[in-house]
């Protein structure tokens, strides 16, 4: 068993495609089969659920549980390898929405990482759900979710809340006017983002979804279409400061947005000090 197997294996379970894992590693697909099948026959038991036209790489009961050591066992590896150095290196992997990195983490981590010279961090976009999954998987330390998610082995926090705004990237008329109204707002001129159930009810009570200009799952690629003067998106507050530094105009609205909360997530048995560190960090940076 060798480290550039278990790095193979593990980044199939994060993209769930052998043809992009094997693109990624400049690998053909037989050859990663190949690879995967000499693990299994190594460790005994099959990893991969294996059917005709299966699209997706779907894990066994015994692969989920080898992902797990195989994860640590690449940790263990990293971390032997540190101690080549004087001191010992903490290894961190955090995921999060986009839309955070833009509010405060970035500027949250360069302090955090100058004050904790030995932590190695490993950051990476992910939706909600997706982040969770993750977490229960073994693939990430913590995660800063929108969905508070308890149970099943996993602990939230709430790290903050926000209103939304409207932003445009051509206001014309609206030009000059400190705050706009929902019955100013032409649902065909939407560009429409879903961020939380409770967003969605409230959107709805104003705009019917079917009506607006084109849907989205994520901000970067919502900017591509704003194209016409009065073209508009609402999103929280963080990302509207984010898109006026990018040439967006954002504007608060006269009625009241439901709150965009932000939590982060760990998992209940979580307990190593460098996670908690972090963990601590955060929570100092929101509570002071």
């Amino acid at each position: 068993m060798d480290t550039s197997t278990l790095l193979l294996f593990r980044d199939l379970c994060r993209t769930r495609n052998m043809t992009q894992t094997a693109q990624a590693f400049f690998l053909t697909q037989s050859t990663l089969s190949k690879r995967l099948a000499h693990l299994e026959e190594e460790l005994g038991y099959p990893l991969l659920v294996r059917s005709k036209g299966r699209q997706q790489a779907e894990l066994t009961s015994r692969g989920e549980k080898f992902l797990v050591l195989a994860t640590r066992m690449l940790e263990l590896y990293e971390e032997s390898r540190s101690l080549k150095e004087e001191q010992e290196r903490f290894f961190l992997r955090l995921g999060c929405m986009r839309s955070v990195q833009e509010a405060f983490l970035s500027d949250f981590l360069e302090r955090f990482l100058v004050t904790h010279p030995r932590f190695s961090l490993t950051l990476e976009d992910h939706h909600s759900h997706e982040i969770r999954e993750l977490l229960l998987e073994g693939l990430l330390d913590l995660g800063v979710v929108q969905i508070p998610y308890t149970g099943h082995g996993l602990v939230s926090q709430l790290l903050y809340d926000e209103y939304f705004q409207v932003v445009m990237k051509d206001p014309g008329r609206f030009r000059g006017k400190k705050d706009l109204s929902v019955r100013e707002l032409d649902a065909r001129q939407e560009i429409f983002q879903s961020f939380t159930d409770g967003f969605r009810a409230w959107h709805d009570t104003h705009w019917r979804i079917l009506d607006s200009k084109i849907r989205v799952n994520s901000t970067p690629t919502a900017e591509k279409y704003f194209q016409a003067p009065e073209d508009w998106m609402i999103v929280p507050c963080s990302v509207a400061r984010a898109m006026t530094g990018r040439g967006f105009t954002a504007f608060p609205l006269k009625e009241v947005t439901p709150l965009h909360q932000v939590y982060l997530c760990w998992r209940q048995e979580e307990d190593r000090p460098h996670v908690m560190a972090l963990l601590d960090a955060l929570e100092e940076h929101f509570n002071p």
